[in-house]
């Protein structure tokens, strides 16, 4: 089944990424990561907003009417309403050249998030898991070059994650409780589908959406890793995807400018803009940092 979103705000992000559904505003969230802006749309007027940051936000998550986000090397809130930011601790054993990159909310509410080397020349990526008592704490997984998708499925037994650069999406067997991980496999090969796995999110019937950067296309796998559904979006950088809206049945999708030549820009104008498209299996309530269940 083949579907195509339309563009709903043409923001022209060199790289938008981490896509936040927000119920309670009936906003979503996401970052220009390359920029440092932050961008909210709200589906029921059209209407865009930009923000500027202090630090390069690549990921956020929901945090009492505020937002958490990754940047940089260090952890921060920012308040949209009163366009504060807050750092609230910094990775000092990262290494220079590193930033945060992908993350997302785990079913005890601690916000789990990965690095990359800034370059995207070494493996150096690293897993991180913020929790509600403010630590910061190093997941055992190995050094990865573009940490992208930090989702559960729906009964957090299941933590999906890949490396960008490898076109392999991973899964491992997760303890709720705990967050302990183990039966590290493969869960998907993207080559065949000539994009590699970027940021991705999960409905309620435990279908993964991934973002296949390079090949213009969203896709769905089953649980079971079989290839179930795909998108086509006006842009070849996919790079993050959210399932939000009123019913809970719209995937909005960030892409990216960054890399394309100027007669690829040409051909994709609307490459950096928001899309959308309407889907038959409706998402999950977003999980908020520091509320588990």
């Amino acid at each position: 089944m083949m579907m195509s979103p339309e563009c709903v705000a043409p923001t022209g992000c060199l790289q938008g990424e981490g896509p936040v559904w927000s119920p309670s505003e009936g906003f979503l969230w996401w970052v220009d990561v390359r920029r440092a802006k932050l961008h909210r749309y709200n589906p029921k007027t059209g209407n865009t907003r930009r923000y500027d940051l202090p630090v390069r936000a690549s990921s956020l998550a929901l945090y009492d009417g505020s937002l958490l986000m990754a940047g940089d090397r260090e952890i921060g809130v920012f308040d949209p309403a009163s366009e504060v930011y807050e750092r609230l601790c910094r990775l000092d054993d990262e290494p220079e050249g590193n930033r945060t990159s992908d993350g997302g909310v785990a079913p005890d509410g601690s916000f789990w998030f990965g690095t990359m080397d800034d370059a995207g020349r070494e493996p150096t990526g690293q897993y991180y898991r913020y929790g509600a008592d403010k630590a910061v704490s190093l997941l055992r997984l190995p050094s990865v070059l573009v940490t992208k998708t930090m989702q559960f499925s729906p009964d957090g037994r299941t933590f999906y994650t890949c490396d960008t650069a490898e076109g392999e999406i991973l899964a491992f067997d997760a303890d709720p409780a705990t967050g302990a991980l183990s039966g590290r496999r493969t869960f998907a090969f993207t080559h065949e589908l000539g994009g590699l796995p970027h940021g991705a999110a999960v409905d309620s019937e435990g279908g993964l959406w991934v973002c296949l950067h390079g090949a213009s296309r969203v896709v769905r796998y089953l649980p079971d890793g079989t290839l179930d559904q795909t998108i086509i979006v006006a842009a070849p950088l996919p790079t993050g995807c959210a399932i939000g809206g009123r019913d809970m049945r719209t995937l909005f999708i960030t892409t990216a400018r960054t890399g394309l030549s100027f007669p690829q820009l040409d051909a994709r104008p609307l490459s950096g803009s928001l899309f959308a498209v309407e889907v038959d299996v409706p998402g999950l309530p977003p999980r908020s940092f520091g509320k588990g269940g």
